[in-house]
């Protein structure tokens, strides 16, 4: 039985229900519009599902540190369970000791934020467990349980599509001198505010946070201006997630 159907079979023994995610290279898999459904509505749930997370920043090929496109199993419920620590390690109990770093997590861009853990194997980060307490801004009716898992890292696996990543960097670096498609970007975003097309305006938002980390990283670092950006999406990102 391999990694994927290890953590499977277990979280389904705890009556977790696993449902289908489409890939929408919505970055961190966090941002799925499933997931931030989930995160913002009263009723109780308990879920897993894999994904393949984009992170546009973290890899070019050359200095290979981390993977710009991997794959990642999420277990998001509410309400929290006393012991999520231990049943955290017990879905990993064919690792050895893993140790946790207090890591809390934030999103300026989906005015997202909680208390959280990195977990470390071997001093590498394999998971990250965070408590959600705001999202778009708000308090959260109830806090939310995220769970993340690095396949690749705990398999310690580099076997990756070098191609379709190498595709991905050199758009990523097209992407950093595209001023005029991130200004279309965001104006199409709020004509759909308009039009109260909120999921739509919800996967062009997030093109253009992912955008705004490309630029953050190259243009906007120790500028004034990075503030101001960041205020304008901000409220952006509150009128689309009280519609959700």
């Amino acid at each position: 039985m391999n990694i994927n159907k290890k953590i499977f079979f277990y979280w389904k023994n705890k009556f977790y229900y696993q449902i289908k995610y489409n890939d929408n290279q919505s970055g961190a898999a966090t941002y799925n519009i499933k997931n931030v459904k989930f995160i913002l509505q009263k009723k109780n749930f308990y879920l897993f599902f894999l994904q393949n997370c984009y992170r546009q920043f973290d890899s070019y090929i050359i200095k290979k540190n981390k993977f710009s496109i991997h794959k990642q199993i999420q277990i998001i419920c509410k309400p929290i369970p006393v012991n999520f620590l231990n049943l955290y390690k017990e879905s990993l109990f064919f690792l050895g000791f893993i140790f946790f770093k207090k890591d809390n997590w934030k999103s300026p861009l989906l005015g997202a934020k909680g208390i959280g853990y990195e977990c470390l194997y071997n001093r590498i980060e394999i998971s990250q467990i965070t408590l959600f307490n705001f999202f778009g801004n708000k308090k959260i009716f109830k806090t939310v349980l995220e769970i993340t898992y690095g396949l690749e890292r705990i398999k310690v696996n580099k076997n990756i599509n070098f191609i379709y990543e190498k595709f991905n960097s050199i758009y990523n670096l097209y992407s950093k001198f595209n001023f005029k498609k991130n200004v279309f970007l965001y104006f199409f975003c709020i004509l759909n505010i308009k039009k109260k097309n909120f999921v739509i305006s919800y996967y062009i938002y997030i093109k253009i946070t992912n955008n705004f980390n490309l630029l953050d990283e190259f243009y906007f670092n120790n500028n004034y201006n990075r503030i101001k950006i960041i205020n304008i999406l901000k409220k952006t990102s509150e009128k689309i997630l009280n519609f959700l």
